[in-house]
């Protein structure tokens, strides 16, 4: 093999100009036996297309009978942008090979490509009758892919061309290459990357490593798993650096990190081979208008990707998908129009419409747009999805008021919707004066009880594990608190980050990067609350100090949530966020840091508007590194926070222990340890002292293992309850996620009749889980007990739509608190008791009362 690739390179010399003596020294008829045909392919395969497609010329020049010279030569012109060139000869190869079902397909794709309906037309009506020549029986894989391929063109139903094309040519073939490329793009085509996955893993196992099976795998983990679409791009690049596609999708997860120059050079390298690439040129399009806010160049580049077809609705949808991944969703729907406007046919146009649109809140467009593409495509998993949750959403209890629309399951509502709406109106007041933001339309907030739901809405597909909220502008998504995470989460807090983005989006015309966008939630969150926001912790205080990588730079700071590789890598990106933003506050002012967002609005990118507006960036970079490095050395300055190797140590041996604790009194490893042996051997006392050890040397920690919770656990052991309620109220105070500590509190104060900490703390537990009932009831005990007659009675119509164990005495409280005023409806209540308790005495004795009164 290798012999022959030598052949074809050093022929290629000779096809090229080479010297006579070149040609006397090397057979060049010997470059064009079919026994090249493999390492001819093998140069299709690798990117080598302009040698590929001229020795295949030659080939068919001296009438090389292998129809693959000529399928290779298209494929190598197509490759390079020459698809008017691959047209026109196709139709010559059709004439000496006219029941080829491989070449009419490819002549079909090539005419498809230019939009030449015509020609197009033409091969598939050929295809039909090449099909009825030849038995079932006798066709190899490839043609069962072809005429797969023409059904759908027909417009088949894909299920079927599934089962009865692609699929039979997997069985007659299972290593062939085109029935799991077909089936797998098929997949993508219908939003089904589980599925495609799948295939493309099997075509790899089954027919070994090529840059299109590969190139598939990445595009089906692209929505999903960046790491592992990154990894398959990389091996495809390795296989064929001129992979068009694959060089394009890389230049996207590019722009998605707004790494715009690298980007930039990826597709440069793509237009040096394919210099009318309408795709290239649309991504080239974004970047000008996303990071340049260059509105000629970006026309001027789509105009170049117009160049090949006028009509191409793929130009416009790309720079529109690309726009609204950045959050530019109105910029993005007025590219899908455009798109649809040249092809009111393009599936993939109305789709994404219909998914711009619902987060710019035109959910009545958008659901008829993905009812349509159902209506055309009964397997676009995608549309399928988006009619179920429309059909989910339609019993949702939708409130419409001047500021806000919330929509949310009817049963929610009354447990915390207008909780939810207070607060939102709390955060409008409060955060569109401080940015000088003025919002013109209500704000649209949905709540989604279960996780699936809430991705669809979202994302347009399942996924999204993790995430509690989103925000596309003036559109808000959320896990309801009900849902997932519940209890272990401040949804609360959530909401209050959500509704900064919608202000803060509004203030910059949705062009802020996203570190920027989230850093200022996080610290606005700690602007409300003091226990909200993210602070120091161990793992953050490691990664800051770490040797080798450190944080990110201020001016790379989006790459730190795009290439994050693990939970802990994306909260530390949040962290860090927000701590550049409190450092430019601080450091600057507020006055230049809303100076940043004005020329955010205006089209600078940020680093520009940082450096006009504060330092030169590299300065600012230092002096933030700087400042983060002192806060977390600052962190447990006076712990050792080295971990001893077993030279220091045997850990094993006790003796050894107790001399390395005695000798290293505040080792954070060792006190955790000794920590573990006093819970082990029951030694309450002794623990206590080195409780009290951690939090003297980590004050700031509120975690689960720090020494504020230790300590409490020793004390409750202890019987120590004064003291341990005493730790577990500091904690409190600091800690806004620590539903253990709220509900020993809110237990301990409503058995003291602690009425006021009962509030304070059922009202902590409620922004963790507010379908918990005893916090309910605890908070329905207060109010009544403290003659708040009108909060403790909506608080106990909450505990009755959470089916209490009780619910004849909660029936019974609220005809006692509404007798005074609303007898009616009293009695109603005290009905409902007694039939539920037919001999329930005070029941019985207070609808005596109420019957004795005058109407």
């Amino acid at each position: 093999m290798k012999r022959c690739l030598c052949i074809l390179w050093f022929g290629l010399a000779v096809l090229a100009g080479g010297s006579a003596a070149q040609a006397q020294q090397l057979d060049v008829e010997k470059i064009f036996e079919e026994r090249n045909l493999g390492p001819v392919g093998k140069l299709l395969i690798s990117g080598e297309y302009d040698l590929c497609a001229r020795i295949c010329e030659q080939a068919i020049i001296r009438t090389m009978k292998a129809v693959e010279w000529r399928i290779y030569r298209l494929k190598a012109l197509q490759a390079m942008g020459q698809v008017d060139i691959a047209l026109k000869e196709s139709a010559e190869m059709l004439k000496t090979y006219p029941d080829d079902l491989r070449l009419l397909m490819l002549r079909y794709d090539l005419a498809h490509e230019l939009r030449e309906t015509d020609a197009a037309d033409a091969v598939l009506v050929q295809v039909n009758e090449v099909a009825r020549k030849k038995p079932a029986a006798e066709r190899t894989a490839a043609e069962w892919v072809a005429l797969g391929q023409a059904a759908l063109a027909l417009g088949a139903d894909a299920k079927k061309v599934i089962s009865g094309y692609f699929q039979q040519a997997q069985k007659k073939d299972p290593k062939a290459e085109e029935p799991y490329l077909a089936e797998g793009f098929l997949a993508l085509e219908k939003s089904d990357p589980a599925r495609a996955a799948d295939l493309f893993r099997a075509g790899l196992k089954n027919h070994g490593e090529t840059p299109d099976l590969r190139y598939g795998l990445a595009r089906a983990y692209f929505n999903g798993d960046r790491e592992k679409a990154g990894e398959s791009l990389k091996r495809v690049i390795e296989i064929n650096p001129r992979h068009e596609e694959a060089q394009l999708a890389r230049a996207e997860m590019m722009i998605a990190s707004e790494r715009f120059l690298d980007a930039e050079g990826v597709i440069q390298q793509v237009l040096d081979v394919d210099d009318t690439s309408p795709k290239a040129w649309a991504l080239r399009a974004a970047i000008a208008a996303l990071a340049n806010a260059d509105d000629k160049a970006m026309q001027e580049a789509r105009a170049n990707g117009l160049k090949r077809v006028a009509v191409n609705a793929e130009v416009d949808h790309t720079i529109g998908r690309v726009m609204s991944r950045a959050y530019r969703f109105a910029e993005g729907a007025a590219h899908q129009r455009a798109a649809l406007a040249k092809d009111p046919t393009h599936l993939p146009s109305r789709l994404q419409l219909s998914n711009d649109l619902l987060r710019l809140g035109d959910e009545v467009e958008a659901w008829e747009l993905a009812a349509a593409v159902r209506n055309e495509d009964g397997y676009n998993v995608q549309a399928h999805n988006l009619g179920l949750l429309e059909k989910e959403m339609g019993g949702y209890a939708e409130k419409r008021f001047d500021d806000f629309t919330i929509k949310m399951p009817a049963r929610e509502w009354p447990i915390y919707g207008e909780r939810a709406l207070s607060l939102l109106r709390e955060a409008r007041g409060v955060l569109t004066a401080r940015y000088g933001v003025e919002l013109k339309r209500p704000v649209l907030v949905e709540f989604f009880p279960h996780q699936q739901d809430f991705a669809i809405r979202t994302f347009g597909s399942l996924g999204g594990q993790g995430l509690l909220g989103v925000c596309f502008g003036t559109v808000i998504t959320m896990n309801s608190p009900g849902g997932l995470a519940h209890g272990r989460n401040n949804w609360e807090a959530t909401l209050w980050h959500e509704f900064c983005h919608v202000v803060t989006l509004s203030a910059t015309k949705n062009r802020m990067p996203r570190w920027l966008s989230e850093g200022i939630s996080v610290y606005e969150e700690a602007q409300r609350n003091p226990a909200w926001g993210m602070k120091m912790n161990t793992t953050f205080r490691e990664m800051i100090l770490a040797e080798e990588e450190g944080p990110t730079p201020v001016g790379q700071l989006s790459s730190a949530f795009t290439n994050a590789e693990s939970d802990d890598d994306l909260m530390f990106a949040y962290f860090e966020s927000a701590q550049v933003v409190g450092y430019v506050i601080d450091k600057y002012g507020e006055a230049k840091f809303k100076d940043v967002l004005r020329d955010l609005a205006a089209g600078k990118r940020i680093n520009d508007a940082l450096s006009q507006n504060t330092a030169p960036i590299e300065k600012l970079e230092a002096g933030f590194a700087a400042a983060l490095k002192k806060q977390a050395e600052d962190y447990g300055a006076a712990a050792d926070w080295k971990k001893p190797d077993s030279e220091e140590v045997n850990a094993s041996d006790k003796d050894s222990f107790a001399d390395f604790l005695k000798k290293n009194p505040n080792n954070l490893w060792a006190i955790h340890r000794q920590l573990d042996e006093c819970f082990k051997d029951q030694q309450w006392e002794e623990g206590l002292k080195w409780a009290d050890q951690l939090i003297r040397l980590v004050p700031e920690d509120t975690s689960g293992d720090s020494g504020y919770m230790i300590k409490a656990q020793l004390l409750r052991e202890l019987k120590r309850d004064k003291e341990e309620i005493a730790v577990l109220r500091d904690l409190a105070a600091r800690a806004p996620d620590a539903m253990d500590v709220f509900t020993r509190l809110l237990e301990v104060d409503v058995r003291a009749k602690n009425w006021a900490d009962v509030r304070i703390n059922a009202q902590r537990v409620l922004a963790l889980n507010p379908f918990l009932r005893t916090a309910q009831q605890s908070l329905a005990e207060a109010d009544e007990a403290e003659g708040n007659a009108a909060d403790a009675i909506q608080s106990y119509e909450r505990v009755l739509l959470l089916d209490p164990p009780n619910p004849t005495q909660v029936h019974y409280r609220l005809a006692s608190l509404i007798k005074a005023t609303d007898q009616p409806r009293a009695k109603r209540h005290l009905l409902e008791a007694l039939l539920l308790s037919p001999r329930f005495k005070d029941g019985l004795s207070l609808l005596e009362e109420l019957s004795s009164q005058p109407r």
